[in-house]
């Protein structure tokens, strides 16, 4: 019997391949006119001025940190539960990472700890819209504003959600996302930094390419900053071009998924379905759950052939950002109670009618 697991990408063959052919044809496999396209193709999707794709989430969130001005030891807050990668790119651009505790209803940045963690020294917040979710974002820049500080949006796992009919990403100064296997479309590895400011987007251009202004001739060309080597290829753009034509319907498929959860699997004071709010426009990217005995069901689960995926820890808990709970309670409550349910994409009904019976089974 096959595994039913959190995500499996889905490739159009036909597709992908006549765009790569395009590619290897040009024998220019580097970033050039198919990476243009898929940029603006993001655009075009995300309503936003400009778009830079690079070679992760990760490299994505330390580039949007660097163009934005981020100084040495400027401190950054970012939310304790999510993916070391959103802290590590803020250690990677010179900053110091500030944990601010989350909200248990969804998993956001805790508007109230938010507060209290504000100081003179705090210049950048990196909220991050996990699993899809950003229901608290206009809240979030308001407060910032207030206190000038700047938005960079981790929207690694929210490529096409949205509040209010305005794309997550495109909130703060600048958005940031990811396109590895698990995401709604892949390119293998990769990310991209969106923002509709012009100056942010010149610094991101020649800081992904080793400070260099303008087309490469390989000789002698204009430097005019530090720079690094985060280039996208037209051959990744062959794979995002192929899926980003039929975003609407894996956006679809995911609510699908979500929804067939929530009516089928019994919520009690055991196992709750952490909220998502998909009329509001959020698409959920996994079905995020809170286990009182999380590890008990996950093993059950496996032993029937379906993987889940535990929540990351804490950061609080990760080396190298070991420090006590305090201030963190929330996520201390929260800490070995999180999983994903498996959400992919080739999902049957039968696989998910399957899912919600075991996890009924278990509970009863």
């Amino acid at each position: 019997m096959s595994e039913i697991i959190l995500s499996n990408p889905i490739i159009d063959l036909k597709e992908t391949k006549k765009n790569l052919n395009s590619v290897l044809n040009s024998n220019f496999i580097n970033e050039g006119k198919q990476t243009k396209q898929f940029e603006n193709k993001i655009c075009k999707f995300l309503k936003i001025k400009y778009a830079v794709t690079t070679t992760s989430g990760t490299t994505a969130l330390f580039l949007a940190l660097k163009a934005a001005g981020i100084k040495e030891n400027d401190d950054v807050l970012v939310p304790n539960i999510t993916f070391p990668a959103t802290a590590n790119a803020i250690k990677m651009a010179g900053g110091n990472p500030v944990l601010v505790d989350v909200d248990p209803v969804n998993i956001l940045i805790n508007e109230n700890s938010l507060k209290k963690k504000i100081t003179k020294k705090t210049k950048f917040l990196i909220p991050v819209h996990v699993s899809g979710r950003g229901s608290n974002i206009k809240k979030i820049i308001k407060l910032c504003k207030k206190n000038s500080i700047k938005v960079i949006e981790d929207a690694a796992e929210a490529f096409g959600s949205k509040i209010n009919n305005k794309n997550l990403g495109s909130f703060g100064i600048a958005g940031c996302f990811s396109f590895a296997p698990n995401k709604i479309i892949t390119t293998g590895q990769g990310g991209a930094v969106v923002t509709n400011n012009k100056n942010i987007y010149k610094k991101l251009k020649i800081l992904k390419d080793q400070g260099r202004v303008g087309p490469t001739t390989g000789g002698e060309d204009k430097y005019v900053s530090n720079g690094y080597n985060f280039k996208f290829t037209n051959l990744q753009a062959s794979l995002g071009l192929s899926q980003i034509k039929n975003i609407e319907w894996r956006k679809k498929k995911l609510n699908q998924i979500h929804n067939y959860y929530l009516k089928n699997i019994n919520q009690n004071k055991y196992f709750k379905i952490i909220k998502f709010e998909i009329k509001n426009g959020e698409t959920p990217l996994w079905t995020d759950v809170w286990c009182a005995n999380r590890d008990k069901l996950y093993k059950f689960l496996k032993g029937r052939n379906v993987v889940c995926r535990y929540y990351w820890k804490p950061l609080n808990v990760t080396y190298p950002y070991l420090k006590s709970f305090s201030g963190l309670k929330e996520s201390k409550k929260l800490q070995k109670k999180l999983m994903w349910l498996p959400s992919s994409l080739n999902m049957s009904i039968a696989d998910q009618k399957k899912v919600c019976n075991l996890i009924n089974s278990f509970y009863s």
